[in-house]
């Protein structure tokens, strides 16, 4: 490759758009199960408190033997 071909070949290859398509539909694809993956981390944390506090309530009647008046209650 000669000193006459380098911009030759550099202006070739920027306007060579084979595969672009292809690029952009991967960084989509990369975003959106990112994105996913974050909601389905948050929804998992706010099950995992829910059970925690459920499981801590039960645990509690279960001792005690009584249930809160206010489970009888309608709100």
């Amino acid at each position: 490759m000669g000193t006459a071909s380098i911009p030759k070949f550099s202006r070739s290859l920027f306007d060579d758009e084979r595969g672009q398509t292809t690029v952009e539909y991967i960084l989509i694809l990369t975003v959106t199960i990112v994105a996913v993956m974050a909601v389905v981390r948050i929804i998992m944390r706010l099950t995992d408190r829910g059970m925690l506090k459920l499981g801590s309530q039960l645990e509690k009647d279960l001792k005690t033997g009584r249930i809160p008046v206010n489970v009888w209650r309608d709100n």
